[in-house]
């Protein structure tokens, strides 16, 4: 049974209240208000889908009354019918300018008052259809950037306490390049439903875009709440996402928090820092869950329990991975993908010589470093690689304290050669006397 609409009556005259009731009650949920100032007042309780409201009314009269809904950006959008004995054009022109939905005289005749909120009402909800379709991301049908954007500010505005989630699937690209974009889309839509079933109806699932979503849950929640509605996502996807034609595909999602207000009260602060969390967790085995406030402390103890040999095992793991295609060299982590499409075009079809150099930043100062020193610091190491690197060779950020470099057609004594002409250009630039910049150096021979 579908809902009545809602409609609030204000009219300081008691009688004038009941003969609009009268008209009204068979089909309308009706509430009343003596006063501007009593309707000001319910409106903070309760939003209806019309107010008539009368012109002539002592203290606050209905132009004021107006004027206090349109600047409330919860009200503003309710649509306002003016009650009035006057019929002058002026009155009415001014009324329109002001945001009134139309007039109606009194005494009323009822046909031409129903007819005339009806008319307001399927225009009204006209105007919800489509400022909410272009609120939606047309595949998947949820909520999109722009609306979480707007949410998240305006929710803001009164209130402080939530959680910010950016979830992105994983190896989506591969998804798409071996099995097609139909069967891509099909797994962005399944995900997609498994976030809207999973949020409150005060809260948001949205689409930024590609592969990434968002979810904001409105409140404040605990650790252990929160850890536990990532572990429902992660395990829905594990046991929903199955792919039914039996293709090879288990898929995975990756999840970056930031908490309101410790980590930002407003969506830039909260996307940016929850995309660095994000990026910890594809840096680390994907498929799990991170909190940017984890971040400066896992900064510190990685710059502290470094291990470059095994490090660089890893990494010459990664470069013989095959990929789901035709057995190219495939690089796992998300910040190798330049990588591994310069050597599926070179070193597969090629007898060259492959030399990686993994640069490591150290810290020994006294105290710890922060987030920011760390990133200040990566960004020049990135520079003095940049300049001192031959066209044609690689690098990337494999850490938040290490770079590693492809040198193609190298050999050992040129890849050192430039190792220590990267260092070099590093301390010049660095003014951080407890920083240190090595390096350790592989052969890689793809198979």
């Amino acid at each position: 049974m579908d809902r009545k609409k809602h409609i609030l009556i204000v009219d300081d005259v008691t009688t004038n209240l009941k003969l609009a009731a009268e008209v009204l009650k068979d089909n309308y949920q009706l509430s009343m208000a003596k006063s501007g100032a009593m309707a000001l007042d319910f409106l903070k309780k309760a939003k209806p889908d019309l107010i008539l409201l009368d012109v002539r009314m002592p203290g606050m009269d209905g132009y004021e009354t107006l004027e206090h809904i349109k600047a409330n950006s919860e009200t503003s959008n309710i649509p306002v019918v003016f009650l009035t004995v006057d019929d002058k054009r002026e009155s009415e022109i001014k009324g329109l300018k002001m945001g009134a939905m139309d007039f109606i005289l009194k005494p009323f005749e009822p046909e031409i008052m129903l007819s005339r909120i009806e008319k307001i009402l399927q225009i009204e909800d006209l105007r919800k259809n489509l400022s909410n379709s272009a609120k939606k991301d047309p595949l998947t049908g949820i909520w999109n950037r722009k609306f979480i954007e707007d949410d998240i500010e305006k929710y803001f505005m009164s209130k402080n306490k939530g959680v910010f989630f950016l979830m992105d699937v994983d190896n989506f690209k591969i998804v798409n390049d071996s099995y097609g974009h139909v069967f891509g889309d099909n797994i962005l839509c399944k995900f997609s439903q498994i976030l809207q079933n999973n949020v409150g109806p005060r809260d948001i699932a949205a689409r930024i875009g590609g592969d990434e979503f968002a979810v904001f849950l409105k409140g404040e929640y605990t650790d252990d709440e929160i850890n536990s509605y990532c572990d429902l996502i992660l395990t829905r996807v594990h046991n929903d996402m199955r792919d039914e034609t039996e293709l090879s595909y288990n898929p995975t999602v990756s999840i970056g928090i930031a908490v309101c207000p410790d980590d930002g009260i407003d969506f830039q602060m909260l996307y940016h820092r929850a995309d660095k969390a994000l990026y910890y967790v594809k840096q680390n085995g994907k498929d799990n869950y991170h909190y940017y406030k984890q971040r400066e402390e896992y900064l510190n103890s990685s710059i502290e329990n470094f291990n470059s040999e095994q490090d660089l095992s890893r990494l010459e793991g990664f470069m013989k991975e095959k990929n789901y295609e035709n057995g190219a060299l495939r690089v796992e982590y998300e910040g190798f993908k330049n990588i591994v499409h310069f050597v599926q075009r070179t070193i597969a079809r090629s007898n060259q010589t492959v030399w990686m150099i993994l640069f490591t930043l150290t810290h020994s100062g006294p105290e710890k470093l922060t987030t920011e020193q760390l990133e200040e610091a990566m960004q020049q190491v990135e520079r003095a690689i940049v300049v001192s690197l031959r066209m044609g060779d690689v690098t990337t950020q494999y850490s938040s304290f290490q770079y590693v470099t492809l040198l193609m057609n190298a050999n050992e004594e040129d890849s050192r050669q430039i190792a220590q002409r990267i260092i070099t250009t590093w301390q010049d630039v660095s003014d951080d006397k407890y920083m240190t910049l090595t390096y350790d150096l592989k052969n890689i021979v793809p198979k």
